[in-house]
C-alpha cells in the first residue's frame, strides 16, 4: 500500500478514534473531581438526571443494589462543608468523603465513581450515619493538608507497592497477632475513626465498644502490636480502587467479619477481660478509608464504617462469587419424610446448632445454608456462636411446624449465643431422604447497655423494640398444637395479608373480630385490623411506616396446626410529610418474620419480629422464592 494512502488512513482512523481515546484517558484530576462535584450537586437537587450516566449504572447504598433517584437521593437536606476527594486518572476512578445531613440528621457521606468514555459505569456509596462525626467533620472544615500535597517525584514509591503496604494494614488488623512485624506504620501516624482521633491521645477515653482507657493513647504501630483488635476475625474483598501516586493516598474498602467466637479482650495494658457484649454475635462491618504514605510507611489513616448483616458481599467485590455450598455424607431421613419424620429432622437440626457441629445431619451435596438472608458456609454464624434454644413442647416460647408436600419442617423459638437473647424462624428442606437447604432468621434483643451494648451500629430506632427486660413471654398456645383438623391455610392468606400491610388497609385482610397480634413482643391494646391501618396515638408502628412490601416468602404451610410461617421485607422511604421522629428519618427495610395462624379460614393470631436491614436488602433466596408478588 503506498505510504501517502497508509497516512491517509491512519489520520481518519485517528479522527474517529481519536475522541474516545481523549474521553477515556482525558479525565485528569481536575476532570475526575468536577465529576465528583456534579455528582454531589445533583444529590443535593434530588435529581440524577444531569450526570452522564452509562446504560446500566450499578448503584448501591451501603452495599444495596437499588434504582439511582432512590433511597439517599429523596431525603439528603443538604451538602455540608468538609469533602475530602481521591483521584485515580489511571483506573478512572474518584472518592470523596464529605457529610451531608437527611432530614435535617447530620451523617458521613462517601461515595466512590467510575468513570470511562461511556460515562459513570458504577456509583458505590455508604452513608455513616453518625451525627457526632459529621459534626467532628464539619469542625474541621477540610482535611489535613499533608493529604493534599504533591510528593515529589523521587520520593514516590508504586502503585503495586502502596496497595501491598496498605494491604499489611488489613493483614495485621485480621486476627491481630501481637508478635507480628508491624513496622509499615510511620512512627508519626494517625488515625480518625468517624472523625473522632483514636491515636496519640493525652486523656483516658476508652476504644469503641470497650472499657480500656489505653489504646487510644497509643501510636498505630503501639495498638496493633497490643493484639487487642483480635475480635477481626476475616477482612475480605479488599479493594483499593483509587491510587493516587502523585500524593501518595490510596482509598481502600474492605469487609471485616467478627463472628463471635473471640471470647474475650486482650487489653492495652497487657490484661485480659471479658469481650463486650456487641461481639455476642457474628457481625459485619464495611470500611472505606484513605491512608497517606511517608515513604513506604502509613502516615495518616482517615476511616469510617458501617453494619451489614452478617456475611454480605459486595456487589462490586472481585472474582467469583465464594462457594458457600456445603458437602453430602451417608447419613439419610425416612423416604418419604412425613410430618413426623419431618418434625424430627429439625429438632435434629436444632439439637446440632447446639452442638456445634452438622456432621450427624442427613446433608445432600451442595447444600446450602443461609442466615438472615446470607448465603454462608455450613458452620458459620449461629453454628459458632448459639448456645441453650428453646425446645417444642419442653420450653414456653417454642413450636414447630412440617409440610410433607413439599418435604419443609420449620421451627419458631428462643435462643441463646452467650449473654444474648434472640428469635429464630428456621426452615429446613428435605429431599429425597437429605437436608438441602436450611434457612436461618435470627432477630437478636438489641439494647443500648454499657459501651453501646448489643444495638446494630448506627440504625435508627425500630419502630418497635424488645421489650427492656427482654423478655417475651411465652408463645401464644394456638401455634403449640394441633387443630382437631385441618384447615385452609392457602399461601393467599399470605397475599391479603402482606398487601394490607402495604396499603395501610385491613379490609380484604380475614382477620376474626378478636385476631391479637404482637412485633417483638408488643401487642398493645390494638386488634390486628387496628394495628394494620395505624389508628389510635400509639400502634405497633410499623405499619404507617410502610412503603413497600417485597421479598414476600412462605417459609412453611402447616395444615395440620393450621399456621403459616412467612417472612417479608418492608420498606420504609423516610419520605413521609411533615415532622419525623428518630424511627423515620432515614430509609430503611425491616426484615419481617411472621407466624399467623388460621382458624376457620381466618386469621386469629399474628406473632412477628422486626429486624432492621439496609434500605433496599433482599433475601439471597428472593430469585427462588416460594411465594412472591
Amino acid at each position: 500500500m503506498p505510504a501517502m494512502l497508509l497516512k491517509a488512513l491512519a489520520a481518519a482512523v485517528a479522527l474517529l478514534l481519536g475522541p474516545l481515546h481523549a474521553q477515556a484517558g482525558a479525565c485528569n484530576r481536575t476532570c475526575l473531581e468536577g465529576q465528583m462535584s456534579d455528582y454531589l450537586t445533583a444529590l443535593a437537587a434530588h435529581d440524577p438526571s444531569p450526570l452522564p450516566l452509562a446504560p446500566f449504572v450499578l448503584y448501591t447504598e451501603n452495599d444495596q443494589v437499588i434504582p439511582i433517584g432512590n433511597g439517599e437521593w429523596q431525603v439528603v437536606s443538604s451538602l455540608g462543608n468538609y469533602r475530602h476527594v481521591f483521584s485515580d486518572p489511571q483506573s478512572g476512578q474518584v472518592a470523596a468523603i464529605t457529610t451531608i445531613t437527611e432530614n435535617g440528621m447530620g451523617a458521613i457521606y462517601i461515595a466512590r465513581l467510575k468513570i470511562d468514555s461511556g460515562g459513570i459505569r458504577e456509583i458505590e456509596t455508604q452513608i455513616t450515619r453518625d451525627p457526632n462525626g459529621a459534626t467532628l467533620y464539619e469542625k474541621m472544615e477540610k482535611p489535613e493538608d499533608v493529604w493534599l500535597e504533591a510528593v515529589p517525584v523521587e520520593k514516590r514509591i508504586s502503585r503495586d507497592f502502596l496497595i501491598s503496604q496498605t494491604n499489611k494494614y488489613y493483614s495485621g488488623m485480621q486476627n491481630n497477632n501481637p508478635n507480628g512485624n508491624y513496622s509499615f506504620f510511620d512512627k508519626n501516624c494517625s488515625r480518625l475513626e468517624q472523625a473522632v482521633q483514636t491515636t496519640n491521645l493525652n486523656r483516658s477515653t476508652p476504644y469503641s465498644h470497650s472499657n480500656d482507657t489505653v489504646f487510644s493513647s497509643l501510636g498505630c504501630e503501639a495498638q496493633i502490636q497490643t493484639g487487642f483488635l483480635g475480635f477481626v476475625t476475616s477482612i475480605r474483598d479488599r479493594m483499593f480502587p483509587v491510587v493516587d501516586e502523585e500524593r501518595q493516598v490510596v482509598f481502600a474498602i474492605t469487609t471485616l467479619d467478627h463472628n463471635g467466637t473471640v471470647r474475650f479482650l486482650r487489653d492495652a495494658n497487657g490484661t485480659t477481660s471479658p469481650i463486650p457484649a456487641y461481639f455476642d454475635i457474628p457481625r459485619t462491618l464495611q470500611a472505606m478509608e484513605g491512608f497517606r504514605l511517608n515513604g513506604d510507611k502509613l502516615f495518616r489513616i482517615e476511616m469510617n464504617l458501617i453494619e451489614l448483616p452478617y456475611g454480605s458481599i459486595s456487589p462490586f467485590r472481585p472474582g467469583p462469587a465464594l462457594d458457600r455450598s456445603g458437602a453430602g455424607n451417608n447419613q439419610n431421613t425416612t423416604i418419604p419424610c412425613n410430618g413426623g419424620c419431618l418434625d424430627g429432622v429439625v429438632v435434629q437440626v436444632l439439637h446440632a446448632l447446639e452442638a456445634h457441629d452438622y456432621s450427624s445431619l442427613p446433608l445432600a451435596a451442595g447444600v446450602r445454608y443461609s442466615e438472615n438472608g446470607q448465603f454462608l458456609a455450613l458452620g458459620d454464624g449461629l453454628w459458632e456462636t448459639i448456645g441453650p434454644i428453646a425446645m417444642p413442647g419442653v420450653d414456653g416460647y417454642a413450636a414447630r411446624f412440617s409440610d410433607p408436600s413439599s418435604g419443609t419442617a420449620a421451627y419458631w423459638g428462643l435462643t441463646m449465643e452467650h449473654t444474648t437473647p434472640g428469635v429464630l424462624a428456621l426452615r429446613v428442606k428435605v429431599d429425597n431422604g437429605k437436608i438441602n437447604e436450611i434457612e436461618a432468621i435470627d432477630v437478636r434483643a438489641e439494647s443500648s447497655g454499657p459501651r453501646y451494648g448489643t444495638t446494630t451500629l448506627m440504625r435508627p430506632p425500630l419502630p418497635v423494640e424488645w421489650p427492656a427486660d427482654r423478655s417475651l413471654g411465652k408463645l401464644d398456645s394456638s401455634f403449640q398444637g394441633n387443630q382437631t383438623s385441618f384447615t385452609d391455610v392457602r399461601p393467599r392468606l399470605s397475599l391479603l395479608y402482606f398487601n394490607g400491610m402495604e396499603l395501610h388497609s385491613s379490609l380484604t385482610i380475614p382477620f376474626a373480630s378478636g385476631c391479637l397480634r404482637r412485633d417483638n413482643g408488643f401487642q398493645g391494646n390494638l386488634s390486628c385490623a387496628a394495628q394494620i391501618e395505624g389508628n389510635g396515638p400509639a400502634p405497633n408502628g410499623l405499619y404507617n411506616l410502610t412503603s413497600t412490601v417485597h421479598d414476600v416468602r412462605i417459609l412453611v404451610t402447616d395444615s395440620k396446626r393450621g399456621v403459616l410461617m412467612a417472612v417479608a421485607m418492608v420498606d420504609s422511604t423516610a419520605t413521609s410529610p411533615g415532622p419525623m421522629s428518630a424511627t423515620k428519618r432515614i430509609p430503611s427495610t425491616y426484615m419481617v418474620p411472621q407466624l399467623i395462624k388460621v382458624t376457620d379460614g381466618v386469621i386469629t393470631r399474628v406473632e412477628g419480629m422486626v429486624k432492621w436491614m439496609p434500605f433496599g436488602y433482599n433475601s439471597a433466596w428472593s430469585g427462588e422464592a416460594t411465594f412472591s408478588r
